[in-house]
């Protein structure tokens, strides 16, 4: 049956925003704002933490970090915060990067050699306690077209929090000389220092296309998966010495050309990936005209890596002339996908075909979400979080809001370990 939703215009009917406290049970997730904000006030109350101002879904949680912390000396320009992954136990990988504009020289377009990437300031964070585990600058030449970082974790028991990570990306390198060669470029929290592991299984892929990717990195069993929302998803164990690239094409209705690449902006706006209940589920939503769209949603089957189809939903008579987004997938709930309505995220069960649950949007996260899609990341709350220690070496520096870390001043906390 076709679904009416209300109009947008107008109040949210209350109560539908709550703070969460100390008294109220944690929900299992959260969707995080994708941008990590930079609090410059330097209050002491922070210590070296970060702090994550958590609601309960559909409203968005945001994070934040002290400048000092990212930036000690206040010379690095103008950072953004950037939420680059989660892992499937809640942690967090951020990155920060300079927002000065610069010139793009004639030889950074060149696909296969793209200039060197400046030295990424990524952080594990734990968003429960606050901790965060800074990683040494990858020190490596790397052309400018690697990938986004993702963050996987490994425990060795069933339920509890994790004994190690990896953070990876695809890339490319030359060293030793030649041609470049395709690599997972990792940070391994056991040695605490960066590598180089060729990839297999490349050659077929690259025949075909490269891929173009404007989705954050997904944490999914023993794999990260980099996805290309016109094309499909490429995963890897970056765990392995011998890391062998896997690729999953979108269902056949959803595969683009090529030449359609440029349009990955605002296509990732309608398409996107996650996980929910232990497997990659795929999300389109297809705005027909003005008051009507379908809503389709996919599995991934783990052994033929083929998709099947498990909803369609369509949504008529909008009430406004502004197309839906997706906004998030629920990672616990197959049937539930949180959409994005001009200033407001609609939790939506494709399965019912009806709305459950809404929430008005900030409107500094409304105007990211236009400039740059999807801008919410979600992150599990599992019970132990909050007690929980990220792994961590000789080579990462970790900070959390236990007392012996408030003893000590930020320059010492913020002293690099050479690997």
């Amino acid at each position: 049956m076709p679904l009416l939703l209300r109009r947008l215009a107008g109040a949210v009917a209350a109560p539908l925003r709550r703070s969460l406290c100390t008294a109220a049970p944690r929900p299992p997730w959260a969707m995080v704002n994708s941008q990590a904000a930079l609090d410059a006030s330097g209050a002491p109350s922070r210590g070296a933490r970060a702090l994550v101002d958590l609601d309960t879904t559909p409203c968005v949680s945001r994070l934040s970090v002290p400048a000092r912390l990212v930036d000690p000396h206040g010379d690095m320009g103008p950072l953004v915060g950037i939420v680059r992954s989660a892992s499937c136990d809640g942690l967090l990988l951020l990155d920060f990067v300079d927002a000065r504009p610069r010139p793009i020289w004639p030889h950074e377009l060149a696909a296969d050699r793209g200039g060197v990437e400046p030295d990424a300031k990524l952080f594990v964070c734990n968003p429960l306690s606050g901790q965060l585990v800074r990683l040494p600058a990858p020190g490596m030449d790397v052309p400018k077209m690697s990938t986004s970082f993702g963050l996987l974790t490994q425990s060795q028991g069933p339920h509890g929090p994790p004994d190690r990570y990896v953070v990876a990306q695809l890339s490319k390198s030359s060293r030793g000389g030649g041609e470049c060669r395709r690599v997972v470029r990792r940070f391994l929290s056991e040695t605490g220092e960066w590598d180089e592991r060729p990839l297999v299984g490349v050659v077929e892929m690259e025949a075909a296309r490269s891929m173009l990717i404007n989705h954050e990195v997904l944490a999914l069993g023993d794999r990260l998966w980099w996805v290309d929302v016109a094309w499909g998803a490429c995963s890897v164990d970056p765990f392995s010495d011998r890391p062998e690239r896997r690729f999953a094409e979108l269902p056949r209705c959803s595969v683009l050309p090529a030449s359609d690449s440029p349009m990955l902006p605002t296509l990732s706006r309608y398409r996107h990936m996650g996980v929910s209940e232990g497997k990659l589920r795929y999300v389109q939503v297809s705005n027909r005209d003005d008051r009507s769209c379908v809503i389709l949603s996919f599995s991934l089957d783990d052994e033929t890596y083929s998709w099947a189809l498990d909803h369609s939903a369509q949504i008529t008579d909008r009430g406004d002339r502004c197309h839906v987004h997706i906004a998030a997938i629920d990672p616990f709930k197959a049937n539930l996908v949180y959409l994005q309505h001009s200033g407001t995220v609609i939790a939506m069960d494709l399965a019912k075909k009806k709305e459950i649950w809404r929430s008005s949007l900030p409107q500094e996260i409304f105007f990211e979400s236009l400039l740059r899609g999807s801008s919410l990341v979600p992150c599990a709350l599992p019970t132990w979080l909050a007690t929980s220690q990220i792994p961590s070496s000789a080579g990462t520096l970790s900070t959390s809001n236990k007392a012996d870390c408030k003893k000590k001043t930020l320059a010492d906390m913020l002293v690099r370990v050479d690997s």
